[in-house]
């Protein structure tokens, strides 16, 4: 209990100093709904349905920073999530398949509404949010963030040390084998066959939730290094979400056991959100999958001492690296970084006249969003030996996608 009350009481200490040195307000859960008129200028693809769900369901479960000026001028929302990253270096035992002992949990946020009113642009507001919420994390030690990106707000969060680490699979049902009137007989309660018999189609209930969290997880921790933690509340909270946009969540069983499922929205048009199967070939047998992959999950380091032990390496390896991040001052300099099995931390050296004139030269000099795609497996920065030694927590696999 002691230790509840000395977490609360570090967190009211850090929303306070950042509050008072970015000159930014972090709001509560009755003042979150003055943010509903800057959602709607910043993001009118949303229907009214989709901003309904979000501040009834999701605007009060994280942080919001915003600037005001007599309004809410700009915003920055934090969504807490527990992320599952691949144990490094793995346990031991031969022949065995990787399974969640293999993972650590870490804590993350997932940022959106990440917006400045128009009139306001271009005069630091948003980079006063950005700052702040990067500021607050930091404290927290909380090792990266995530955010959906697209062509539409990628340039702007590149410039403030996102990376892409994420292309979306683009699905489509074979309707030949699940047509929507088979569809809409499961959506009802219904225990729909297949073919084979032994297959069947239904909406997952209540008490299949935790199953198929067991099911997802077991199924993800197998082949990647970074994905969101499942649990029967994540789905139930889902499942209000897909239903409040026209689907459900749909899974596949073969004598009564789950071997895969579908999250299945209809908003303008159908559109699966989630597919995890326990083989590719039950894929391949009821859904058609694109083989364009869209950039859609961007990520950043924030507390850099944080995310290295993380990260470790085949035996002991020193790299020297210079790092640019321009929001967050740890983060950026020259550095020497040791890794070993046991995991890795960067010592800040000061870059003395020798280094800027050439004599020394770093290894590897790399952007804080480059660093952070490259501990997720999405680009490769050097090929030797030494880089070849550390081990890396991807790929990642990440679905979520808040409004």
């Amino acid at each position: 209990m002691e230790q509840v009350i000395q977490a609360a009481l570090k967190e009211k200490e850090i929303r306070i100093q950042i509050e008072n040195e970015y000159e930014v307000k972090t709001i509560d859960k009755e003042e979150i709904v003055k943010t509903k008129p800057l959602w709607k200028e910043a993001f009118p693809e949303y229907t009214e349905n989709e901003l309904d769900f979000y501040f009834q369901n999701r605007a009060d479960d994280g942080i919001v920073f915003v600037a005001e000026k007599e309004e809410i001028i700009s915003m920055l929302n934090l969504h807490p999530y527990s992320a599952a990253m691949r144990r490094n270096p793995p346990l031991p035992g031969r022949n065995r398949m990787p399974c969640m002992t293999d993972v650590v949990r870490v804590d993350t946020n997932y940022m959106a509404g990440f917006a400045t009113k128009e009139a306001y642009r271009r005069h630091g507001y948003g980079r006063r949010v950005m700052e702040g919420a990067l500021r607050y994390q930091y404290g927290m030690n909380v090792p990266f963030m995530l955010v959906s990106a697209n062509e539409n707000n990628d340039t702007v969060l590149k410039k403030m040390g996102f990376h892409y680490i994420y292309d979306r699979i683009q699905y489509e049902l074979d309707h030949d084998l699940i047509s929507t009137e088979m569809l809409r007989r499961a959506e009802t309660g219904e225990v729909v066959k297949l073919s084979p018999s032994n297959i069947t189609l239904s909406v997952v209930n209540k008490e299949k939730l935790l199953t198929l969290a067991h099911f997802v997880n077991a199924k993800l921790c197998k082949k990647y290094g970074l994905f969101m933690i499942r649990s029967a509340v994540y789905y139930e909270r889902l499942q209000r979400e897909v239903i409040s946009r026209g689907g459900n969540i749909c899974i596949i069983m073969e004598n009564d056991k789950i071997i895969g499922y579908f999250a299945l929205t209809r908003d303008n048009a159908e559109e699966l959100q989630e597919v995890v199967f326990e083989k590719q070939s039950d894929i391949d047998r009821y859904i058609y999958t694109s083989k364009e992959r869209r950039p859609s999950v961007m990520a950043r380091i924030v507390n850099l001492p944080e995310m290295l032990k993380l990260i470790s390496a085949q035996g002991k390896v020193t790299i020297a690296i210079r790092i640019y991040d321009d929001l967050i001052d740890e983060n950026n300099g020259l550095f020497i970084w040791y890794l070993d099995e046991h995991g890795s931390y960067m010592e800040k050296i000061e870059e003395s006249k020798d280094i800027k004139s050439g004599q020394m030269k770093p290894e590897l000099t790399v952007s804080i969003g480059e660093l952070t795609a490259f501990f997720f497996e999405y680009i490769k920065l050097k090929e030797n030996l030494k880089f070849d030694s550390i081990y890396l927590s991807g790929p990642a696999w990440i679905s979520e996608k808040i409004i």
